[in-house]
């Protein structure tokens, strides 16, 4: 289960996203926060998937007498 925090958007991110403030509020404490932003998470997902598929295609193929 996730658990989402609201918060209250004054001053100059009352024009944000709700991406763009995260950031900026990661920003602020100088990158050193105990988590990362979505689209760190999604790259590192994404990375992985890839990375999965090629493995498992590169052992496919070495089974199969083809590499």
């Amino acid at each position: 289960m996730r658990s989402t925090v609201h918060r209250v958007v004054d001053g100059p991110e009352l024009g944000r996203t709700e991406a763009q403030a995260e950031w900026a509020d990661w920003a602020a404490h100088g990158y050193r926060k105990r988590y990362q932003p979505r689209s760190t998470l999604w790259a590192g997902r994404i990375f992985f998937v890839f990375l999965i598929a090629g493995l498992v295609t590169v052992f496919w193929l070495s089974a199969h007498g083809r590499l």
